[in-house]
């Protein structure tokens, strides 16, 4: 007879290699494993009794000893301007979390969260405002995306881990949703199309590095990796990113390298525009060498105003009177300076685009994720 675990898992933190060591220490054969892996992660059974070509007493076994628990959602707004959805997703402890889809041309982007809060305390930044809550587990973080998936039926063509939270500061659940996604016998989402972003730690880069390119690992070899630059002036950066002051930017640049040096990835820049603050000469002069340094791009994101105050000197930027809405009409006075930054990059050979605004009608654009919600401002 059966014993009944006392402490049942959540089936969907498992990688494949792990429910398969779970699998035989059940007693049962392990290709057993990838039968169950792929009717929960690529047809989306939610429940056991679901599971078909598995024998009855596996199922038991299976419902002694493991649950499947997707997330729940509490609300769903959609942008009239672009379409852009953003879902607010509920948390077993009670906190929320908040996930995007966004569209441009033929690309379907889910922005997923990596932890309810971020305890980065980025300045520009609803999410950081509100402080650290709570990693996420590898399911809630995949959640997100099957979540969408069935609320929509749309299939993603690209995954960003660019939502609440930091995902280094997260880092073994992180790992484990990139080898559950890119598994082929779940999702299989390609790891070209995947981007993982980061402030940037000392060592995290590294061991990053190796985790990807391990020879059990090949189905995450690909990954894109996204740096929050923001400033190429180590002090300026620092009143943007608090951690910045035990990871400077000379640190971080040897890890980028050395990032790229092993996986040949290219390396993407983001960089929010603070117009007067980091868009001067000495500012593009070294974003030209930088973009020398490794194949690279630079993403050029416009600040978009969040609910809470912000310190000296971005609090200007926040107030509505200093709105900017990136029309594309690079004539218009709000958006001169910025088109201005960008051509004069461009004219240094600085591969250099300008990220859309999505979403930013229902604080679901770059930095403003928490912002909409009431019950997550910071008191």
């Amino acid at each position: 007879m059966e014993k009944i675990s006392s402490m049942k898992v959540n089936i969907l933190n498992k990688t494949l290699t792990e429910l398969e060591n779970g699998v035989l220490n059940l007693g049962q054969p392990k290709y057993r494993a990838e039968q169950v892996f792929k009717s929960i992660h690529k047809y989306s059974v939610s429940d056991f009794k679901g599971i078909k070509g598995i024998p009855e007493n596996l199922k038991q076994i299976l419902e002694n000893h493991y649950y499947i628990d997707n997330l729940k959602l509490s609300d769903l707004k959609e942008s009239p301007n672009d379409k852009t959805k953003k879902f607010l997703f509920e948390l077993p402890s009670g906190n929320k979390i908040e996930t995007v889809l966004i569209f441009e041309k033929e690309r379907k982007t889910i922005c997923v969260s990596t932890q309810a809060g971020c305890n980065v305390g980025c300045e520009f930044c609803a999410t950081g405002k509100i402080g650290f809550r709570i990693n996420l587990e590898a399911s809630q973080i995949i959640s997100q995306i099957y979540e969408v998936i069935n609320i929509t039926g749309i299939f993603p063509t690209n995954i960003v881990y660019m939502g609440m939270g930091e995902p280094f500061l997260n880092y073994e659940n992180v790992i484990k949703s990139l080898l559950i996604i890119t598994n082929k016998n779940g999702i299989g989402i390609p790891s070209g199309r995947i981007t993982v972003s980061t402030v940037g730690f000392k060592d995290k880069l590294r061991k990053f590095t190796g985790d990807i390119l391990k020879k059990e690992n090949q189905s995450i070899k690909n990954i894109k990796l996204a740096f929050s630059l923001h400033s190429t002036d180590n002090g300026f950066r620092e009143k943007l990113i608090p951690t910045s002051k035990k990871n400077p930017l000379k640190d971080i640049y040897k890890e980028l390298s050395y990032f790229y040096s092993k996986t040949k990835n290219k390396v993407t820049y983001e960089y929010i525009f603070f117009e007067g603050l980091n868009d001067k000469k000495e500012d593009i002069n070294r974003l030209t060498r930088l973009s020398k340094m490794i194949p690279c791009n630079i993403n050029i994101i416009p600040f978009h105003k969040i609910g809470f105050k912000l310190n000296e000197p971005l609090e200007k930027f926040n107030s509505k009177e200093s709105e900017k809405n990136i029309d594309g009409n690079k004539n218009s006075l709000s958006n001169k300076k910025l088109f201005e930054f960008i051509e004069e990059l461009k004219s240094q050979k600085v591969v250099v685009n300008l990220r859309a605004s999505s979403g930013v009608d229902i604080f679901a654009a770059c930095g403003q994720l928490a912002a909409g919600r009431t019950d997550n401002i910071a008191r």
